[in-house]
Protein backbone atom coordinates (compact mmCIF):
# COMPACT_ATOMS: atom_id res chain seq x y z
CA UNK A 1 0.00 0.00 0.00
CA UNK A 2 2.82 2.44 0.83
CA UNK A 3 4.48 1.84 -2.56
CA UNK A 4 1.21 2.74 -4.32
CA UNK A 5 0.95 5.94 -2.26
CA UNK A 6 4.56 6.84 -3.04
CA UNK A 7 4.07 6.16 -6.75
CA UNK A 8 0.91 8.26 -6.87
CA UNK A 9 2.78 11.34 -5.72
CA UNK A 10 4.61 11.70 -9.01
CA UNK A 11 7.91 13.50 -8.50
CA UNK A 12 7.44 13.65 -4.75
CA UNK A 13 9.71 10.86 -3.69
CA UNK A 14 10.26 9.21 -0.35
CA UNK A 15 13.04 11.75 0.16
CA UNK A 16 10.57 14.64 0.28
CA UNK A 17 7.66 15.17 2.59
CA UNK A 18 4.96 17.79 2.97
CA UNK A 19 7.19 19.51 5.51
CA UNK A 20 10.19 19.45 3.15
CA UNK A 21 8.10 20.91 0.36
CA UNK A 22 6.80 23.64 2.70
CA UNK A 23 10.37 24.58 3.64
CA UNK A 24 11.53 24.61 0.02
CA UNK A 25 8.55 26.71 -1.05
CA UNK A 26 9.16 29.17 1.81
CA UNK A 27 12.85 29.50 0.89
CA UNK A 28 11.95 30.16 -2.75
CA UNK A 29 9.39 32.84 -1.85
CA UNK A 30 11.68 34.52 0.69
CA UNK A 31 14.60 34.60 -1.74
CA UNK A 32 12.35 36.12 -4.43
CA UNK A 33 11.12 38.79 -2.02
CA UNK A 34 14.40 39.63 -0.28
CA UNK A 35 17.17 38.28 -2.46
CA UNK A 36 18.51 36.18 0.41
CA UNK A 37 17.10 33.87 3.06
CA UNK A 38 18.12 33.23 6.67
CA UNK A 39 16.94 30.67 9.22
CA UNK A 40 15.07 33.38 11.10
CA UNK A 41 13.18 34.38 7.92
CA UNK A 42 12.00 30.81 7.46
CA UNK A 43 11.08 30.48 11.13
CA UNK A 44 9.04 33.67 10.93
CA UNK A 45 7.25 32.69 7.71
CA UNK A 46 6.39 29.14 8.81
CA UNK A 47 5.83 29.87 12.50
CA UNK A 48 8.51 27.46 13.73
CA UNK A 49 11.35 27.93 16.19
CA UNK A 50 14.80 28.75 14.84
CA UNK A 51 16.07 25.46 16.30
CA UNK A 52 13.43 23.48 14.39
CA UNK A 53 14.33 25.29 11.19
CA UNK A 54 18.05 24.61 11.71
CA UNK A 55 17.35 20.89 12.17
CA UNK A 56 15.08 20.75 9.10
CA UNK A 57 17.67 22.57 6.99
CA UNK A 58 20.26 20.00 8.02
CA UNK A 59 17.96 17.25 6.78
CA UNK A 60 17.30 19.11 3.52
CA UNK A 61 21.04 19.68 3.04
CA UNK A 62 21.74 15.96 3.52
CA UNK A 63 19.14 15.26 0.80
CA UNK A 64 20.91 17.69 -1.52
CA UNK A 65 18.02 20.16 -1.66
CA UNK A 66 19.54 23.19 0.12
CA UNK A 67 22.89 24.59 1.11
CA UNK A 68 23.67 27.19 3.74
CA UNK A 69 26.51 29.57 2.91
CA UNK A 70 27.37 32.28 5.48
CA UNK A 71 23.88 32.08 7.01
CA UNK A 72 22.27 32.39 3.55
CA UNK A 73 19.93 29.48 2.77
CA UNK A 74 20.08 28.57 -0.91
CA UNK A 75 18.22 26.02 -2.97
CA UNK A 76 20.16 23.52 -5.03
CA UNK A 77 18.93 22.84 -8.57
CA UNK A 78 16.90 19.87 -7.28
CA UNK A 79 15.54 21.91 -4.37
CA UNK A 80 14.59 24.79 -6.66
CA UNK A 81 12.78 22.42 -9.00
CA UNK A 82 10.70 20.97 -6.16
CA UNK A 83 10.04 24.42 -4.70
CA UNK A 84 8.85 25.82 -8.03
CA UNK A 85 6.65 22.79 -8.60
CA UNK A 86 5.06 23.15 -5.16
CA UNK A 87 4.58 26.90 -5.60
CA UNK A 88 2.92 26.38 -9.00
CA UNK A 89 0.46 23.96 -7.44
CA UNK A 90 -0.16 26.37 -4.58
CA UNK A 91 -0.92 29.28 -6.90
CA UNK A 92 -3.23 27.30 -9.17
CA UNK A 93 -5.30 25.95 -6.29
CA UNK A 94 -5.29 29.37 -4.62
CA UNK A 95 -6.77 30.95 -7.78
CA UNK A 96 -9.31 28.17 -8.22
CA UNK A 97 -10.62 28.44 -4.67
CA UNK A 98 -10.66 32.24 -4.72
CA UNK A 99 -12.55 32.26 -8.04
CA UNK A 100 -15.02 29.76 -6.59
CA UNK A 101 -15.71 32.17 -3.72
CA UNK A 102 -14.03 30.19 -0.95
CA UNK A 103 -13.23 32.28 2.13
CA UNK A 104 -9.58 33.39 1.99
CA UNK A 105 -8.67 31.92 5.39
CA UNK A 106 -10.27 28.56 4.55
CA UNK A 107 -8.69 28.56 1.09
CA UNK A 108 -5.24 29.25 2.54
CA UNK A 109 -5.44 26.21 4.81
CA UNK A 110 -6.88 23.93 2.14
CA UNK A 111 -4.43 24.99 -0.56
CA UNK A 112 -1.55 24.03 1.71
CA UNK A 113 -2.92 20.50 1.86
CA UNK A 114 -3.93 20.25 -1.81
CA UNK A 115 -0.52 21.22 -3.18
CA UNK A 116 1.07 18.18 -1.57
CA UNK A 117 -1.37 15.43 -2.47
CA UNK A 118 -1.59 15.78 -6.27
CA UNK A 119 0.96 14.09 -8.48
CA UNK A 120 2.96 16.10 -10.97
CA UNK A 121 1.29 14.29 -13.87
CA UNK A 122 -2.23 14.97 -12.58
CA UNK A 123 -1.36 18.58 -11.82
CA UNK A 124 0.02 19.17 -15.31
CA UNK A 125 -3.07 17.60 -16.90
CA UNK A 126 -5.42 19.62 -14.69
CA UNK A 127 -3.53 22.85 -15.36
CA UNK A 128 -3.54 22.20 -19.12
CA UNK A 129 -7.25 21.35 -19.07
CA UNK A 130 -8.10 24.51 -17.16
CA UNK A 131 -6.01 26.53 -19.61
CA UNK A 132 -7.94 25.06 -22.56
CA UNK A 133 -11.24 25.88 -20.85
CA UNK A 134 -10.11 29.45 -20.23
CA UNK A 135 -8.92 29.80 -23.85
CA UNK A 136 -12.30 28.57 -25.15
CA UNK A 137 -14.07 31.27 -23.13
CA UNK A 138 -12.14 34.10 -24.84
Amino acid sequence: MRDEADASRGSRSRATTKSSEDYLEAILVIRRLRGSCRNVDIAERLGFSKASVTKALGNLARKGLVEVVDHDVRLTAAGKHLAEETLSKHRLFERLLANAGVNAEVASKEVCRMEHCISTDSFEKLSSHLGRIQDSLR
